[in-house]
């Protein structure tokens, strides 16, 4: 972990939290900043990730949650992640997830948007998130799995969860370009790679 790590602090997202995390996650992801970190994703999409609109219908789903973390000090927004319990939030896609695959045997949550700002990355932020992320739904909800989706042609990405722990399923989504609330491909063919880890 790099030294200028500092602890962060996290708490559960509220209503008036949605602005400034739908402005975090489009600066890291489609944002002229985002080019500074390791989430960039302009080259593949134009337009917004995430509006609050989305958070909105997020937040009022069952088992879907969002966590914000914070600088300890200065209490700077530093990054999210959001979660779904696999048990409570059946076949919702909101904010770039897809469905979840059920699977009745095993308990299972969705990680997702997970943010970092972008001036702050490769500083062992978003390792401390996964991590906190882990615990919470193997805390809260009793999850023995997680899945999450990653761009396949984000290599470098892919390689960052397989070093947190996490397996390529072989399994593959295609990207919808009917649904543009989550940004307007710029290039054919757009698949998800489908990880997990058991926790």
């Amino acid at each position: 972990m790099d030294q200028s790590f500092q602890p962060l602090t996290y708490r559960l997202a509220i209503n008036s939290d949605y602005e400034s995390i739908s402005q975090l996650v489009n600066d890291a992801y489609r944002g002229e900043s985002s080019h500074q970190g390791w989430t960039n994703e302009g080259e593949f999409f134009e337009s917004q990730r995430i509006n609050p609109d989305i958070l909105t219908q997020m937040m009022a789903t069952d088992g879907s949650v969002v966590l914000i973390f914070f600088e300890q000090d200065s209490k700077i927004l530093i990054g999210c992640v959001s979660l779904q319990d696999s048990t409570m939030a059946e076949n919702i896609r909101i904010g770039c997830c897809i469905p979840l695959q059920q699977d009745n045997k095993v308990k299972s949550a969705y990680l997702g948007m997970l943010t970092v700002r972008p001036d702050l990355q490769r500083r062992g932020y978003g390792k401390f998130i996964v991590s906190v992320a882990e615990k919470f739904v193997r805390q809260q909800w009793n999850t023995q799995l997680i899945e999450l989706s990653v761009l396949s042609n984000r290599q470098e990405l892919i390689a960052y969860y397989i070093r947190r722990g996490y397996t390529d399923t072989g399994r593959r989504q295609q990207f919808s370009s009917h649904d543009n609330r989550f940004g307007i491909p710029k290039i054919d063919c757009l698949e998800y790679c489908i990880l997990t880890k058991f926790i």
